[in-house]
């Protein structure tokens, strides 16, 4: 695995983490000005963590992809599901869940981006 594999995977995995803390700070941040959730149960909480699974697996889908073009497509296809399964009757969820995800997903995408045109201008001016 060269460096530049090695760098994108550590933004992916820092992004995932980073994603348990703003999902926390938003459950935190909501409860207090809302005054606690409407909807309550196992199957909502269970919910939150397999959006957080289905959140890694297409991050490590869009990771493994080579275009970025591709890597939009499999985004927004992550963001209709959560959509779809959300809607109608969980809308702040819905709108919670897909953005948090998204704006995640491409935080990792950029951050990646920006730490792979880091390298190879570095490898360029070294002359490798």
């Amino acid at each position: 695995m060269n460096l530049k594999n090695l760098a994108g995977l550590f933004i992916y995995l820092l992004v995932g983490v980073l994603y348990f803390f703003v999902h926390d700070f938003g459950v935190a941040f909501y409860k207090l000005h809302m005054g606690g959730f409407t909807a309550r149960g196992v199957s909502i909480g269970i919910t939150a963590e397999l959006t957080f699974y289905f959140f890694i697996l297409i991050n490590l889908v869009v990771f493994a992809l080579p275009k970025l073009a591709s890597k939009i497509v499999v985004i927004v296809f992550m963001v209709a599901v959560i959509l779809f399964y959300f809607l109608p009757e969980n809308p702040v969820r819905a709108m919670a869940y897909s953005g948090l995800t998204s704006s995640m997903s491409l935080l990792a995408l950029v951050g990646h981006s920006l730490v792979d045109r880091v390298i190879s201008r570095r490898n360029s001016s070294s002359g490798r």
